[in-house]
């Protein structure tokens, strides 16, 4: 068994792409008996796109060494020139993937989303120009491919791409990546470049010109040697192969069928060997009859994706927001969640709701007396109640036992139902989140954008390794459709509890306290970035620091220190540190506990004013 950490190794992606074109050049020699398929050629994008330059390297010295001892290359600068080309054209998938920008820059090469999906194709169409002007003008003399060997090698590389996608994303493998390259130019003239070498490929195509194919090789070249915008070589592959993944490996294995009866019925009716003279406009015949046939299946994906997401999420909004102001409104709620019939996240969050009946109608039979506008209001208090604290987990005896640290939280709600939440959860075997956060506003809408946040944070956090990328993409989607104009103040940790690192980050939040090396409470320094849901496309800047063993951290909302008495005096920042001094050597619950009497007893029992929400965190010995 291949271990994980051999990916890390830059000599063992040389050895291990070395193997593959071997192995590739072996069948290709045994199984067609000639050596004028090149399968190894198939083997470029997954070797490229998963493992990247170095495997190019060890993949470029194995088919030079092949040209030289099988098929009799001997001229040092023909030798030259194509293995250069043959570099240049193997690294060209790994840089574009890395250079061209979307919303979800740091990402390993992956088939998880739309818009990865578009990307993908764009390099693939570009690589097979290059490919056909390379093989035609640069690599004639050693590499001849007809109509047949050019349709199996790109079958072939999709087929090992879409494999090699799928068991790096199930094993969590990570690669070794090169050094980040030093800026010698603007960045925009390395585009420039690039535009110029596809513009003179194109002119190339059915032209060959000896200039034109030496520029084409040097502005590639230049291009490769472009520094990426930010630091992508420190990725850990976290990802898992997902709905859009397997999709496509469906729909892929159905479409192959459709182009090989297209290439067979070219051969046959004599169209591909005697009815059009250039060879290349065949091979485009082909790709767009290839192309057409995508875009069916492809939309039936998509109308997939709406059936079993966003039609469903519609409709739980659309329900959840119909007034209810008597039993028969409070039934017609239920026959609707029960219509929702998708198996998936969002049904969980309908049978959870459905599992509130019982307690909503013995709730509205006790309002019988009452107006209707009061009815209508206390009901909405209620269902916001009881989302709210259903998602809040309280197993935190349970939790500490399988994890190398102790928490403990505590909440509260005010009068007049809010949004204050805190959560935890296992990432990995190692990680551990923890969030608290404040949604602004109260009654139903409020506590579902707060079970929205939570879910969000969750499942992004165990998706991204990054808790940037985490608050990047929930920021976005709690933007969508905010017409209430409800936002998030949130703060999100990730703790090592091996070694102790805590990564985190803060939108708009109240500054945490912190306890090291058996000293008191401090604040923990850090300028909090914009609300969650206040504009899109907004970048959370992460903080890193090391706990040690007994060390605490300390989270809150601001229903603690905005607590406000009769004197209109506040309890404040110094009171809470005060208190939590005090206490540090107490037990988590304890310390919990102390907090919550001085505020009743800053109070004087009078009602709160705002929802309170605590969570401490201690690493234990």
């Amino acid at each position: 068994m291949i271990s994980k950490e051999l990916f890390k190794s830059q000599k063992f992606i040389i050895f291990i792409s070395m193997m593959i074109n071997i192995m590739l050049i072996l069948i290709g020699s045994i199984w067609f008996d000639s050596n004028s398929i090149h399968l190894e050629l198939s083997s470029l994008l997954l070797l490229s796109l998963l493992l990247g330059p170095y495997a190019i390297l060890g993949f470029t010295i194995v088919e030079v060494l092949y040209w030289i001892l099988f098929l009799g290359m001997t001229n040092p600068l023909t030798i030259l020139l194509t293995g250069s080309s043959l570099f240049i054209l193997g690294i060209m998938p790994w840089k574009l993937w890395y250079s061209i920008k979307t919303k979800r820059n740091h990402e390993i090469p992956n088939l998880n989303s739309f818009n990865s999906f578009i990307k993908i194709i764009c390099i693939i169409f570009f690589i097979i120009l290059q490919t056909y002007l390379f093989t035609n003008h640069i690599f004639d003399k050693v590499i001849k491919l007809n109509l047949e060997s050019y349709y199996m090698i790109f079958v072939l590389g999709l087929i090992l791409l879409l494999l090699g996608m799928g068991i790096f994303g199930k094993l969590n493998i990570a690669v070794y990546t090169p050094k980040q390259i030093k800026k010698i130019m603007p960045i925009k003239l390395y585009e420039i470049f690039f535009i110029a070498s596809i513009v003179l490929s194109l002119i190339t195509i059915n032209s060959p010109n000896t200039i034109y194919l030496l520029l084409i090789l040097i502005f590639s070249g230049i291009f490769l040697i472009k520094p990426l915008d930010e630091d992508v070589f420190k990725i850990e592959n976290t990802q898992k192969p997902t709905l859009f993944y397997n999709a496509f490996i469906t729909i892929f294995v159905i479409l192959i069928i459709i182009p090989t009866i297209l290439l067979i019925s070219l051969t046959i009716t004599g169209v591909y060997e005697f009815g059009i003279a250039s060879e290349f406009l065949n091979y485009l015949i082909m790709l767009s009859g290839f192309f057409l046939a995508i875009l069916i299946p492809l939309t039936i994906y998509m109308l997939f994706l709406e059936k079993q997401v966003m039609q469903p999420v519609n409709q739980l909004s659309t329900y959840l927001s119909e007034e209810i102001s008597d039993d028969n409104d409070l039934e017609d709620l239920v026959n609707n969640l029960k219509s929702i019939t998708v198996s998936n996240e969002i049904k969980s969050l309908s049978e959870s709701l459905l599992n509130m009946q019982k307690e909503f109608v013995d709730y509205s039979n006790n309002l019988l007396d009452v107006t209707k506008e009061k009815e209508r209001y206390e009901t909405e208090l209620k269902l916001a109640h009881e989302i709210q604290y259903s998602m809040v987990p309280t197993d935190f005896e349970e939790f500490n036992e399988n994890n190398n640290l102790s928490l403990w939280g505590f909440m509260k709600a005010a009068h007049e139902v809010g949004g204050d939440f805190y959560d935890y959860f296992k990432i990995n075997d190692e990680n551990i989140g923890f969030v608290i956060g404040d949604v602004s506003g109260k009654g139903v809408s409020t506590a579902l954008i707060m079970v929205k946040a939570m879910t969000l944070l969750r499942d992004y956090a165990t998706y991204y390794s990054d808790l940037s990328e985490v608050f990047y993409e929930a920021n976005n989607e709690l933007c969508k459709d905010n017409v209430e104009e409800v936002f998030v103040s949130c703060w999100l940790g990730k703790l090592n509890t091996k070694t102790g690192e805590l990564t985190y980050v803060n939108a708009g939040h109240k500054k945490p306290l912190i306890k090291q090396n058996d000293g008191d409470f401090e604040f923990l320094s850090g300028k909090p970035g914009l609300l969650l849901a206040g504009m899109e496309n907004m970048h959370y800047e992460k903080q890193v620091i090391q706990l040690k063993p007994n060390d605490s951290l300390f989270l809150y909302t601001d229903g603690v220190t905005d607590a406000n008495n009769s004197n209109d005096e506040y309890y404040g920042y110094e009171n809470l540190q005060k208190t939590l001094n005090q206490n540090k050597n107490n037990e988590l619950s304890s310390i919990i506990k102390s907090i919550e009497n001085d505020l009743n007893k800053f109070y004087s029992n009078q009602e709160l004013s705002d929802d309170i929400a605590m969570l401490i965190i201690k690493m234990k010995q």
